[in-house]
């Protein structure tokens, strides 16, 4: 059976970047409202949405590592 070893620093940045998403569209971009910047400022949100969401993905991918069985008998 396949052991796991997970890197909570990996995990904590994702959560982070998680965290900036939802920034961004409940606290920051609700300022913009009824102006004329609220267009291209929604627009550079969704993009950094994109980026951050594909950071997180990639993040929470990076934490997961598989022990080889060297790494359990060394341990």
């Amino acid at each position: 059976m396949a052991k796991f070893k997970i890197n909570i620093f990996y995990v904590i940045a994702s959560i982070c970047s998680l965290l900036l998403v939802m920034y961004i569209w409940l606290i920051f971009l609700p300022f913009y409202e009824e102006t004329a910047a609220y267009e291209y400022v929604k627009n550079i949100a969704f993009i950094l949405t994109i980026l951050l969401l594909a950071s997180a993905g990639i993040q929470i991918f990076l934490s997961v590592k598989k022990i080889s069985k060297d790494e359990e008998i060394r341990a």
